[in-house]
């Protein structure tokens, strides 16, 4: 009984202590993140620098329109200014005025040491045609930012994706040269057996190792390139470089899922395209920036109160109750009229025509250029398509050779050389058939970026 109490004691202990270890994950799991590629590409477009840096665009231009707006608005200044005159300015005056001789002349100073003088004014804009339209092109531009930020959206799904895949692909490949590693290292176990028995020759014990060295070099140079693709992959979610990341998906059920998913019914629309939306909303800042240029023959109107007082000493005593300060108001009225600028407003009228028609040339351009690489989209996706198939099949009769192969090596039907062959072959079918799954989607991939979405 004392044993088994001693016994029972020890394995709560054990059970508290690895309840107490699993119980934070936060050790255990610190920076680990598993992540699909809907997660990927959620998380990039809360996180991407480029998402980031157009969502600061767009705050940028929504008070850009504050501060055009504010231009047309009541301005409010107030200013005091002090001086001290450590010489009064003297004034020479005739001394008749004093009963003197005429022609001499008395030296007066008129003022005192100190002056401090406070003002107030209200500005306020009253007709601008250049304030106008700055107004609205203010709301073009912030359209043009959220535009941009749509984009980048856009752009940073499509390239998380095609990340995303390259990764799968990168450790499929890894998957198989390391399978194909355990194969051969077999096969070449089971080489060594024969020829210690006198079963086999030399050369194909020598075949055999040659061809693990060359593919413990692939694996070694594979290892770096899934490394290197995983860090941008992180980096265009924005997930730290010291995280590690797990990725749930597979290349195959990612494949299936998103053919799936897939109409060649596209339904393109160029109105609705971003790109398309994008060079129009650029169009109308063009014509925007015309009419701001027109408005400058038109006058200015505003108007501005200012309230002033003053107040002079031969003491600083600014701020005894009982002296007197003496105030000055009025109101003011202002009208600019532009006459001649020499033919400089005509320059900059015609400039903004010219760039008018630029703006109109590159939405033409960009319209066509979506419909071609929509239609190019669709080829490539088509042929892509072919590959695979084709690729899947040669996979197939690859392994069916390989295996016929390494039957007939451990009969001693066939050299090392053709096993070899024969694995190369199988290998190369394998990694074309993955790359070709890889293209596929990339095809898939791009359909989507030409239809903008």
């Amino acid at each position: 009984m004392r044993l088994l109490t001693y016994h029972l004691l020890g394995f709560f202990c054990l059970l508290w202590v690895f309840a107490s270890y699993a119980g934070d994950p936060a050790e255990t799991d610190r920076n680990v993140l598993s992540i699909s590629l809907m997660d990927a590409r959620a998380y990039a477009v809360e996180h991407s620098y480029e998402i980031r840096k157009a969502r600061a665009n767009l705050r940028i231009a929504e008070r850009q329109i504050w501060e055009t707006t504010a231009i047309g608005l009541p301005q409010i200044s107030a200013s005091v200014g002090y001086n001290y005159f450590v010489d009064i300015p003297t004034s020479l005056v005739p001394a008749e005025f004093f009963g003197g001789e005429p022609g001499d002349f008395e030296e007066i100073q008129f003022g005192t040491p100190h002056s401090l003088t406070a003002a107030a004014s209200v500005e306020q804009l009253l007709f601008d045609g250049q304030y106008i339209v700055g107004l609205r092109a203010s709301r073009i531009f912030r359209n043009l930012a959220g535009e941009n930020l749509e984009r980048s959206r856009i752009d940073i799904r499509n390239t998380v994706t095609e990340t995303y895949i390259l990764v799968l692909l990168a450790r499929e490949n890894l998957k198989i040269m390391r399978q194909n590693l355990v194969n051969i290292k077999k096969m070449l176990d089971e080489t060594k057996v024969l020829l210690e028995e006198g079963f086999t020759d030399p050369i194909n014990v020598d075949q055999l190792k040659l061809t693990v060295s060359n593919i413990e070099n692939n694996i070694s140079s594979l290892e770096r390139q899934e490394k290197m693709v995983t860090n941008l992959l992180k980096f265009q979610t924005g997930i730290g470089q010291d995280t590690h990341i797990e990725l749930t998906d597979q290349l195959e059920t990612l494949h299936n899922r998103l053919l799936d998913e897939m109409s060649l019914d596209t339904g393109f629309e160029l109105e609705s395209h971003i790109d398309y939306r994008i060079v129009r909303s650029q169009e109308e800042m063009s014509m925007m920036v015309l009419r701001r240029e027109q408005t400058a023959y038109l006058p200015s109107l505003s108007a501005s109160f200012v309230r002033q007082e003053m107040a002079m000493r031969n003491e600083f005593s600014f701020f005894d109750s009982d002296r007197s300060w003496f105030p000055s108001t009025f109101f003011a009225v202002n009208l600019n009229i532009p006459i001649f600028s020499s033919g400089m407003r005509s320059s900059l009228v015609q400039q903004a025509r010219l760039e008018l028609e630029k703006a109109r040339l590159q939405r033409e351009e960009i319209s066509e250029a979506l419909k071609l690489r929509m239609d190019e989209a669709m080829s490539d996706f088509r042929t892509a398509q072919e590959t695979f198939l084709n690729a899947q099949e040669n996979k197939t009769l690859a392994e069916r050779i390989f295996n016929r192969t390494s039957i007939m090596f451990r009969e001693g039907m066939a050299t090392s050389l053709e096993l070899t062959q024969a694995n190369d072959q199988l290998l190369t079918t394998q990694l074309t058939y993955y790359q070709s799954m890889f293209e596929l989607l990339n095809a898939k991939n791009n359909i989507e970026r030409a239809l903008g979405r």
